[in-house]
C-alpha cells in the first residue's frame, strides 16, 4: 500500500533509549509512530521482517537489546509486541513504590503447614 502511494511519511526517529525515551509519554508516542510505520507497510507485527525492520530504527544499548531478544531462545520466536513491552521495561524507569509494596505483600510462605505473609515470616525470624 504504502509503495504504491505518493505518500511521503517523516522519517521515524531512532530510539536510543536516552534522555527523552526514559520518558513515558515520549516513549509511547514513538510506539505509536512505529506501528502506525508497520501498519502502512502492510506488515505482519508477527513477522521477522518487522522485527528487523525495527531493529533499523534503533542505536545503542536499545540495538543491543534487540539483537539478544532476537537470538535468545525464550525470545526469538516472539513478535514485535512482546519485544515493545521489553523495550518499555528497560526504558522507563520504574517508580512504583505503591506497586512493590503490593508485591511485597502478596508474598506468601509456608511456616508448618501455614500460608502466612512474608512480613509474619520475616518478623518471627526477627
Amino acid at each position: 500500500m504504502l509503495g504504491s502511494s505518493s505518500l511521503k511519511l517523516p522519517k521515524l526517529a531512532t530510539n536510543d533509549g536516552r534522555e527523552n525515551y526514559k520518558t513515558a509519554a515520549v516513549f509511547d508516542v514513538w510506539v505509536r509512530d512505529l506501528r502506525d510505520y508497520l501498519e502502512l507497510a502492510e506488515m505482519d507485527l508477527e513477522s521477522s521482517y518487522a522485527m528487523i525492520w525495527v531493529g533499523m530504527h534503533l542505536k545503542d544499548g536499545i540495538k543491543m537489546l534487540h539483537t539478544q531478544f532476537k537470538a535468545n531462545e525464550d525470545t526469538k520466536h516472539l513478535g514485535v509486541e512482546e519485544f515493545l513491552k521489553a523495550l518499555r521495561q528497560y526504558c522507563i524507569l520504574f517508580t512504583g513504590k505503591e506497586t512493590l509494596w503490593n508485591e511485597f505483600q502478596a508474598i506468601r510462605h509456608t511456616l508448618k503447614g501455614r500460608t502466612l505473609p512474608i512480613q509474619v515470616i520475616a518478623n518471627k525470624i526477627k
